[in-house]
């Protein structure tokens, strides 16, 4: 009420101040006919005489309006008063259009929601910009000297995903956990919601069993229960003293992460010490401190470092280390991806303004009576400027409104195109900064559509206009700028569909390649022994052969075997190995990393990965056996390339004995559908479970049960859950799939990100179908006399629809012939997505090429036809 009786005051002084205004006026034209009338002048022509002297009264009353403080605020909500009126009056035009620009708009606020949660906004800790990430893997005494040598760096360090099981409270489970220095929780600047964090010391052995848990597993494992502080939960077979919950939103080192125990930091022990759990580091400038400084000191401390460690390291190790701000390198991975889906979605915004400028264009033309009338009667270009980009603003206001409900639901779906772990993802939404750019990139798209309308506008031929009441008011000009737009929009779709076309082919080649194994009928179910109970290698590999005895008896099951890693689950097991015949390098100081398969003798006939030379393992292969292998073919060639493999030996670092070469089975795609291992591992082996070990040094203790059946996956899933409980009930099972899932989850980011492009290239092509039908269309009806003396003069229907069909196609040429150029260029930043095809496969280009070409025939068709239709005799009476 209070506003309302402030807009009714301002609008009573407004129209105070017009009237005053108007009598002003009417007293300066009276006191000039008054003056005329002492000078003899009759008393109507006195009258005349003093209006011709004074000028248009209504054009001098704008004039001084204008002069006013805030007018223009006035001029500027008529204009959309008018603006609305007159998109009222237009139902279909304003539809097209605010549809259009929702599209482009609400797309763009979705993506800048992921981009400003990821990207932009500071991590959620005090003074985020001083926390860094040292760069490479450090094991603990490296992370110890820093702590002590770094007069720039508070540095602390945090294992990734170490898996635990939880036991003595209900049914077992298996918990995601994360080893920290005592440090770590200072350093990041965070406090736990009830209890404490680690403080100084507790990494130390003796006071190091202790135990944070996230606040998800707080609420879910107990209850949220504050009585758990002081009391103790059993961790792979170890009591630890729970001190701490931390608060919903901390989720570092990912969000996977459960509970932190400390870092067991003991120097005696050197080969844990030096030799096992590299870790990242992270640490925190001190005050005063600068990144640059930061990365002198690291550089002076890594040959330091070198000379601790309690066995030789090569002189180049960790030489290329760097300091990098936390945030960049925790969004390093993802950062490519979100940029390509920001340029895609920001193109469709490109494709949408020029297709509403196309709109407003035509709209110009239909108007241009309107115009002329308006400026013979005293508009002014810059006002008529104003009008036309008032329009075009309130509609893509219109259009923004409309594209932010389209966000919200936007949204949900590209989160789910990046992976869960993506730092602060889950706090990627519609705050006010999104609003803020939606509000400024409403105006700004308003004002890059209607800018070309509007001086097109402004620049009518009012005499002409006038008296051709509109018909056949579209110059030259007017004809081109649109037909440049509709080029425009073209070219920019075609470099989305290009793009989009690229990522289907590498999908459609990736899901057509052969794994090197087959998927069909297959289950795995992992088992989650304790590393305590499987310090004993014998009670390890007597728990699977009981339960790989037993599941043979399930009903259904045909086959059944064990692995430490699925092919495709992203496990990536690996040992350091010498090779025969390929020496270490003392002066690289690591021996080459091996892709380690630990395997059931069954395992290969299960997954039916050939055998090209030699042996599978047998119940033989036992572990107070001669130690053997079994290698890749890829591994073979690398090492061996013309030799014979059999019989050839390979040594994990820490063993004594060399295992011998008994057999070469077919490659496998084990790391992803794109290669067989990650770059930095140099192979893969095989070794029977009994004998096999992991960088524990010891037998891998979670497994993959992998049965073949032709039953109910879930009935048989329950079945081995209960099998388990039976056997050994502190062992938790999870990860039940079957094997077609682990393969369609592995292509899975990858599949939405192609979906997201080919949303994006659709969106493209209908807006520049739907505007190049518009520009065909409207142009055919402003050649509506041409037509009707063409046909007059013999022209048949179907010289007509290849003329109407020939201007549609030579708008989409020259679209493609430009979006092709831009295309070899622009795709070639998606290399790094693609499988099996290059950036300028000519089969992609010629494939969305043709569906150009049939866009356009499609798009002139309907205008082409009713050209054709046209009688000579009306088109000529009604020109």
């Amino acid at each position: 009420m209070h506003i309302g009786r402030l807009w009714t005051r301002w609008q009573d002084k407004r129209r105070t101040r017009e009237d005053d205004l108007g009598r002003e006026l009417r007293a300066h034209l009276d006191l000039e006919t008054e003056e005329r009338q002492a000078a003899g002048v009759p008393p109507e022509e006195a009258r005349y005489a003093a209006q011709r002297a004074f000028g248009n009264v209504t054009q001098v009353q704008e004039e001084i309006r204008e002069l006013w403080v805030w007018t223009w605020i006035e001029q500027l909500f008529d204009d959309a008063r008018y603006a609305l009126r007159s998109l009222r009056r237009n139902p279909g035009f304003s539809t097209v259009a605010v549809l259009s620009l929702a599209l482009g708009i609400g797309g763009n606020a979705a993506m800048f929601s992921i981009v400003n949660g990821v990207l932009l906004q500071p991590l959620p800790y005090p003074q985020p910009e001083r926390l860094m990430r040292v760069t490479d893997y450090y094991p603990k005494g490296a992370l110890v000297a820093m702590q002590q040598d770094s007069r720039t760096m508070d540095v602390a360090g945090a294992t990734s995903n170490l898996e635990f099981n939880l036991t003595g409270r209900g049914e077992a489970a298996r918990l995601i956990g994360s080893s920290v220095s005592a440090n770590l929780f200072s350093v990041l600047g965070a406090g736990a919601e009830i209890g404490n964090t680690f403080v100084a010391g507790e990494d130390q052995p003796g006071r190091d069993q202790i135990v944070i848990l996230s606040h998800a597993l707080w609420k879910s494992r107990f209850d949220g229960d504050p009585r758990i502080l002081g009391h103790s939960i059993t961790l792979d077979g170890v009591d630890r003293q729970v001190v701490g919950v931390m608060p919903p939103d901390f989720s570092y080192p990912s969000s996977e992460v459960q509970l932190w125990i400390p870092l067991h930091l003991d120097p005696s022990d050197a080969e844990d010490y030096w030799g096992k759990g590299y870790m990242p580091l992270l640490a925190r400038l001190r005050p005063g401190a600068t990144l640059p400084q930061a990365q002198n000191e690291l550089r002076l401390m890594i040959p330091h470092i070198i000379t601790l460690f309690s066995f030789p390291m090569g002189r180049d190790w960790n030489s290329d280390a760097k300091v990098v701000p936390l945030q960049q390198d925790m969004v390093g991975d993802v950062r490519p991806k979100m940029l390509a889906l920001a340029f895609a979605v920001g193109m469709v915004l490109l494709v949408a303004c020029a297709n509403v400028a196309n709109l407003l264009l035509s709209r110009t033309t239909a108007r241009s009576k309107e115009i002329g009338l308006r400026a013979a009667l005293g508009a002014a270009r810059e006002r008529l400027v104003r009008q036309f980009l008032t329009e075009s603003v309130v509609l893509a206001l219109i259009g923004g409104a409309l594209g932010l409900a389209l966000a919200f639901g936007a949204l949900s779906v590209l989160k789910s195109t990046f992976p869960a772990d993506t730092p602060q993802l889950a706090r990627a939404g519609m705050d006010w900064r999104v609003l803020t750019l939606m509000t400024a990139l409403s105006v700004l798209t308003g004002l890059a559509a209607g800018v070309a309308p509007a001086l097109s506008a402004s620049n009518l031929n009012l005499a002409g206009t006038i008296k051709s009441g509109g018909q056949r008011a579209a110059g030259v000009p007017g004809v081109r700028l649109r037909s440049s737009l509709i080029a425009a929009e073209v070219a920019l779709a075609v470099i989305l569909t290009m793009g989009a076309g690229l990522l289907i082919k590498s999908l459609w080649l990736m899901t057509q390649a052969n794994p090197g194994f087959s998927s069909t009928q297959l289950l795995t179910v992992r088992a989650f022994p304790s590393q305590s109970f499987c310090a004993n290698r014998t009670a390890c590999v007597s728990l699977y052969d009981e339960l790989l005895r037993r599941a043979r008896g399930i009903t259904g099951v045909a086959e059944v075997a064990a692995t430490n890693a699925v092919p495709l689950s992203g496990e990536t097991p690996a040992v350091p190995a010498e090779i025969e015949g390929h020496p270490l390098d003392p002066a690289a100081g690591v021996a080459p990393l091996l892709w380690a398969g630990a395997v059931t003798p069954d395992f290969f006939r299960v997954m039916h990965i050939p055998l090209l030379v030699g042996r599978v393992f047998t119940a033989a292969d036992g572990e107070a056996s001669a130690h053997v292998v079994m290698v890749s073919a890829a591994t073979a060639r690398r090492y061996w390339p013309a030799e014979n493999p059999l019989g050839k030996h390979i040594r994990v670092v820490w063993d004594k004995q060399w295992r011998t070469v008994v057999g070469v089975v077919g490659d496998v795609q084990q790391f992803s559908l794109r290669s067989d291992t990650p770059d930095w591992m140099k192979g893969a082996v095989y070794m029977p479970y009994p004998q096999s070990v992991d960088l524990t040094e010891r037998v891998p203790a979670s497994m993959d049960l992998v049965v073949r059946t032709g039953a109910d996956p879930a009935q048989v899933a329950g079945e081995i859950r209960s099998l388990v409980r039976y056997v050994n009930p502190n062992v938790p099972v999870s990860q039940v799939r079957t094997l077609k899932e682990v393969v369609s989850s592995s292509t899975s980011n990858f599949r939405s990100m192609m979906w997201l492009f080919v949303s994006f290239a659709a969106s493209a092509l209908i807006l520049a179908a739907v505007g190049t039908y518009g520009v065909v269309s409207y142009s055919t009806t402003q050649r509506t006399y041409e037509m009707g003396v063409r046909v007059a003069l013999g022209a048949t229907k179907g010289g007509i629809i290849v003329l109407v069909l020939g201007q549609s196609l030579r708008l989409v040429l020259s679209g493609l012939a430009v979006g092709v150029t831009a295309s070899l260029i622009v795709n070639r930043t998606l290399n790094r997505f693609l499988y099996g095809v290059t950036a300028t496969d000519p089969l992609t280009f010629l494939t969305v090429g043709g569906f150009l070409v049939a866009m356009a025939l499609l798009a002139g068709y309907f205008p082409a036809r009713r050209a054709a239709s046209i009688n000579p005799l009306m088109a000529l009476r009604a020109d």
